[in-house]
């Protein structure tokens, strides 16, 4: 199959538009990485939100953390469960906010109710058949 230089030179101008457009986002990222550094790295933003007190509710205050569970979202809190279930005490549940509830708590609008029936967004371990609405609604 023989190629004609038209579709050649379509084919070369296509890799040169592709190439600076390649080159142009990663510009254009570069530029904005350095403007979010200059508004909010440089003038503190972060080190505030580092400095939170750290408040454990866990009955082990020193010592070793074999386990770090992160988020108190419905994943966190149930493997917290099962851990204290099973005798395993020496875990820690980190939340970056002051409340439990994840996701969930998190995205709240009028109307939002889950999208998974309730039966089914619920623990194996501890189920509750007398759920008020089959997808579970916020308050």
């Amino acid at each position: 199959m023989e190629q004609t230089p038209a579709s050649i030179l379509r084919l070369l101008l296509f890799v040169i538009c592709s190439y600076l457009l390649t080159i142009i986002s990663v510009v254009i990222g570069l530029i904005s990485q350095f403007l979010y550094w200059l508004v909010f790295d440089s003038f503190g933003r972060h080190e505030k939100r580092a400095k939170r007190k750290f408040k454990s509710i866990n009955d082990q205050k020193d010592g070793e953390y074999y386990i770090i569970i992160i988020g108190t979202g419905f994943s966190g809190l149930g493997t917290a469960i099962k851990l204290k279930q099973h005798g395993m005490n020496n875990f820690i549940v980190l939340e970056r906010r002051g409340h439990v509830g994840g996701t969930w708590y998190a995205n709240q609008y009028p109307g939002c109710a889950c999208d998974v029936p309730s039966n089914l967004y619920s623990f194996s371990f501890e189920p509750y058949p007398k759920w008020s609405h089959y997808f579970s609604r916020q308050p």
